[in-house]
């Protein structure tokens, strides 16, 4: 990786983290900042298609809503491609423990993968791919 690449490797990260900071607040407002609106398309972990923004705009609104707090999130395993200056895939494992208003816990883990890009201004992401490992227990 050159200096420009892992340069923009950095930056890609710190929006990341950006993003998973504003995950555990369950911040709406922050969260959706990191989405070029106009552009984003992304595949759910159940298979299903997000042919916009506003797909998953309601998805992450009614999830967040659930959550009385995220107990834990971690990522194990991230990963940044630079395919040039503009554009960069992240790859990611996760695990996450959360408790429901309705008192339940959860415990899940997962992958994703992001693609970031970068037209004007900051870096956004214009597509996301998510999906579940099996339960473990």
């Amino acid at each position: 990786m050159t200096t420009h690449e892992s340069d923009i490797a950095q930056e890609i990260l710190a929006a990341f983290y950006s993003l998973v900071d504003a995950s555990k607040t369950l911040d709406t407002t922050a969260y959706f900042s990191h989405f070029d609106e106009d552009r984003f398309v992304g595949l759910n972990s159940d298979g299903t298609n997000w042919n916009s923004f506003e797909d998953l705009r309601v998805l992450i609104e009614h999830g967040f809503a659930a959550i009385e707090c995220i107990d834990e999130l971690v990522f194990t395993n991230v990963n940044v491609s630079v395919l040039d200056t503009r554009t960069a895939v992240l790859v990611n494992e996760y695990v996450q423990s959360m408790t429901l208003k309705s008192g339940a816990s959860i415990q899940i883990a997962g992958g994703g993968t992001q693609v970031w890009a970068k037209h004007s201004g900051p870096w956004k992401l214009v597509s996301v791919s998510a999906s579940n490992k099996p339960n473990a227990e």
